[in-house]
């Protein structure tokens, strides 16, 4: 299959996935996050690819939900919706998905961007990482799983920090609070990836699924059920002219 959006590249039992949208951020839109689901079915497809390597191309990881696109959709409530319930049935997937899943994190991780790596089984982090929840300040409330994720592998208190307030968190703040598993200089993130990606698949691959099951097991149980609610909230904020405001603005001053 072609993408517009992102590529998807086989390397033994490594399949590497790139969000490539650079000059927008790698932000996400209704089609970029269908692709994301069409691109893990066809890796899950392949019984002899067992590790996924989750990265953004450019400066960013993902700069979260295309904000652009939000201010210039007629239905922002109907965009909003359809962006959440494609973007869930791909985290969700990836969540209960077979293979090990390994972000790796060169450059800021906002919003959406921070669910897509909170719902990996590997974080690998240079200095130039951020990560940031970001949806107060378009008046949007969190997707993804980061309302479910995120104080789970934080702590509540920080998670409303971060959620609430807008705090960011840096590459070595995500590496005391646990956010991330190592911090490495951005020339060493590749390898490092590829080094942990191949220790994965040479071992028992047949027990890999299996115990990623029994790990996320008590977090999975209400993970579909959260993720609705997320959806439902999000799409909702499209009523308030506070909101509406705030994405106006932000597209605004985006495109300068």
């Amino acid at each position: 299959m072609a993408y517009r959006h992102l590529t998807l590249e086989y390397d033994g039992a490594l399949a590497r996935l790139t969000l490539n949208r650079p000059e927008q951020a790698n932000a996400l839109d209704p089609e970029l996050a269908g692709e994301l689901g069409a691109a893990l079915a066809d890796t899950e497809s392949r019984t002899d690819t067992h590790v996924l390597l989750l990265q953004g191309a450019g400066r960013f990881f993902c700069a979260g939900g295309d904000v652009a696109a939000m201010a210039a959709a007629a239905d922002q409530g109907g965009f909003l919706r359809e962006l959440a319930v494609k973007l869930h049935e791909f985290v969700l997937a990836l969540a209960r998905s077979r293979l090990i899943s390994i972000g790796v994190v060169d450059g800021p991780a906002a919003g959406a961007g921070l669910g897509l790596v909170l719902n990996t089984d590997f974080i690998l982090a240079s200095p130039k990482a951020r990560f940031l929840a970001a949806y107060a300040g378009v008046g949007l409330t969190p997707d993804c799983g980061v309302s479910y994720l995120l104080p789970e592998v934080v702590g509540p208190r920080r998670a409303a920090e971060m959620c609430l307030t807008g705090r960011t968190a840096g590459s070595t703040d995500a590496l005391e609070w646990g956010l991330v598993n190592e911090l490495l200089p951005s020339a060493d993130l590749a390898s490092r990836a590829r080094q942990l990606g191949e220790q994965l698949a040479s071992g028992a691959v047949a027990t890999l699924g299996p115990t990623k099951r029994l790990l996320r097991a008590r977090s999975l149980a209400g993970y579909g059920e959260h993720l609705q609610l997320e959806a439902e909230t999000i799409a909702s904020m499209a009523s308030s002219a506070d909101t509406r405001q705030r994405i106006t603005t932000f597209a605004a001053r985006a495109s300068r």
